[in-house]
């Protein structure tokens, strides 16, 4: 949800023209989202939402969307969380995930996000594991043929990439400081 202004103003920023919606609470009042509903957003361009309006709306998941995009995509790690399950039943003509963080604690990571982005292709989870751990004992690149395989998929792009830093916004800081209770103060101590 944190995320929603941000591409609020890069849709206002790169593609003024385009009728976006933001189906959210924080944008629409509840009663107005939950009554949205696919008929209501075939007319939009673009409906931007966060991961846990995708289990409270259920008209998400029943439209057929032409694109379906997961930003911090990592947040679908999780295959059995609720919000990876309703991510995964969304319809979509065209997949696409961005993340900075394909793998965060375990290679079942990017099986969860490509099991989103290209079902089947790495297998079911159990299949992932068990060939992930047998790759584990192989003494030379064991990971290269996942690598390989996964490869066509990944456009990876580098702080270090000068066409990469130009793109990148400024980065914003905010200091809020807040004054502690008694009560914290001691556990704080």
């Amino acid at each position: 949800a944190s995320i929603l202004g941000n591409w609020a103003a890069e849709m206002e920023k790169f593609a003024p023209d385009l009728k976006t919606i933001i189906a959210h609470q924080s944008a629409i009042p509840s009663t107005e989202l939950k009554a949205l509903g696919k008929e209501r957003v075939v007319d939009a361009d673009l409906v931007i939402t966060s991961y846990g309006s995708l289990i409270r709306l259920p008209w998400l998941e029943e439209t057929s969307w032409q694109m379906v995009i997961l930003d911090e995509a990592q947040v679908i790690k999780n295959p059995g969380a609720k919000q990876s399950k309703a991510a995964k039943k969304l319809k979509g003509r065209v997949r696409i995930v961005l993340t900075g963080t394909p793998v965060e604690n375990k290679l079942g990571d990017l099986w969860s996000i490509f099991d989103f982005l290209n079902p089947g292709l790495l297998g079911s989870a159990r299949e992932f594991t068990e060939y992930t751990k047998r790759a584990a004992g192989r003494p030379q690149n064991p990971y290269g043929p996942l690598r390989e395989l996964v490869r066509p998929y990944i456009l990876r792009r580098m702080k270090t990439d000068k066409s990469v830093i130009a793109d990148l916004p400024d980065k914003t800081e905010v200091k809020a400081y807040c004054q502690m209770s008694r009560k914290q103060v001691a556990l704080y101590q």
